[in-house]
């Protein structure tokens, strides 16, 4: 029996799908490790291919039927690795099945020839109308340089611009590209001339902004104050109250939704909830009555599941608790532009989350930027008492 549709609100800006968060690479800076200390391959170890650490495909493709179609808003599919998902072959066993665009995240682990052939003719799904590209590799200068022999830049832009061999669009042009290289601006990394004369003419490549603490010093704007350095550079010794909730749809490997990046990684980190899922499985997926006695004493929890005939968008809108104010992940607080172009066009800054009542100790105003516009987001008597 199909699962009711949900109804997506107008203002959501984003879908992201982690389809795996295992991965090929164990780069020393990965946004899934919370702490960012260089412990990815511990935190998400690839197991045996016995263990069930997610959806099958056919499950994943009655999740996805839930989800209305919308031309402007792809399911963007990330990981860990994505490509590697379902033995690498699980794209193309996915989205023949349902009629959305996607966006795909992955540092190209398999060769074009083998991904190409694996989407079993769904490249379409990757080549919406958009001002970058849907395929967005990720470059990784000491892991790829390991895995390729000391030529990872070389081989990476030579994969990319091979897809236009297999049906995509290929141009130093962005916005006339499936296809575009990335690399995050952290301090250690550097476009070099000779990177330079290998991609130019041939594939776009673009920096993103590096979102974290190297060394001590904070990168990155973000609306809320402390919210990804409160313990990371010793301001606080104890991470704060709050309240929060998403704008985005957050979905991990086995189908549950999160209400934040943080969550979704510390849940998942050193094995994931298999116990938790395969109790649900059990009973039929139905998180809305059982998740909370299964979730019951951990410290992070989902808030509810796809496969969940009772799970709806209206979910997503509850401001929940949070003890865990101060590790938010970077990409969850930092000002950004929403789909609708809110903070170019009118100055309105988005962030992946709303967080409100935070119980920020008075002794840290000093030490807050604007703390005038800071204050809406802390908890009333705590402004209040700081005002006495």
């Amino acid at each position: 029996m199909a699962l009711p549709l949900l109804q997506l609100p107008g203002t959501l800006n984003y879908i992201g799908l982690f389809l795996t968060l295992e991965c090929n690479l164990n780069c020393s800076y990965c946004i899934n490790d919370p702490e960012q200390m260089g412990r990815r391959s511990a935190l998400f170890p690839i197991e045996s291919k016995s263990a069930r650490k997610s959806l099958t495909p056919a499950e994943w493709v009655a999740a996805l039927q839930r989800i209305p179609f919308r031309q402007d808003l792809p399911v963007t599919l990330q990981g860990g690795e994505p490509m590697l998902y379902w033995g690498g072959k699980g794209l193309g066993l996915i989205l023949p099945d349902v009629p959305h665009y996607f966006d795909l995240l992955t540092n190209f682990a398999l060769k074009p020839d083998v991904f190409a052939r694996n989407l079993n003719g769904q490249q379409a799904k990757f080549q919406r109308s958009a001002p970058y590209p849907s395929i967005r590799v990720s470059y990784h200068a000491d892991e790829m340089n390991r895995a390729w022999k000391d030529r990872g830049f070389e081989e990476l832009v030579e994969r990319c611009e091979a897809l236009k061999d297999y049906g995509f669009r290929v141009s130093p042009n962005k916005a006339e590209s499936d296809v575009g290289i990335y690399m995050v601006e952290h301090p250690k990394n550097a476009v070099t001339p000779e990177m330079k004369a290998i991609y130019e003419g041939r594939v776009p490549f673009e920096g993103k902004e590096f979102l974290g603490v190297d060394e001590g010093e904070l990168y990155g704007h973000y609306l809320y104050p402390f919210s990804t350095d409160l313990i990371s550079r010793g301001i606080h010794p104890a991470t704060l109250n709050c309240e929060c909730r998403t704008t985005e749809l957050l979905l991990d490997p086995m189908g549950f939704v999160w209400g934040c990046h943080y969550f979704l990684y510390e849940g998942w980190s050193h094995g994931g909830p298999q116990k938790e899922f395969a109790a649900l499985e059990a009973k039929k997926f139905r998180f809305a009555e059982h998740g909370a006695s299964l979730f019951a004493g951990h410290s992070v929890a989902p808030v509810g599941h796809l496969l969940d005939p009772e799970f709806s968008m209206a979910d997503l809108d509850l401001y929940r608790p949070c003890s865990h104010y101060g590790r938010c992940i970077g990409c969850d607080t930092k000002i950004k532009n929403d789909r609708f172009q809110s903070y170019y066009d009118r100055g309105v800054p988005h962030t992946s989350v709303n967080i409100r009542n935070i119980e920020m100790p008075s002794h840290l105003y000093g030490k807050i930027d604007n703390l005038e516009r800071a204050r809406q987001f802390f908890k009333p008597d705590v402004v209040d008492r700081e005002n006495q």
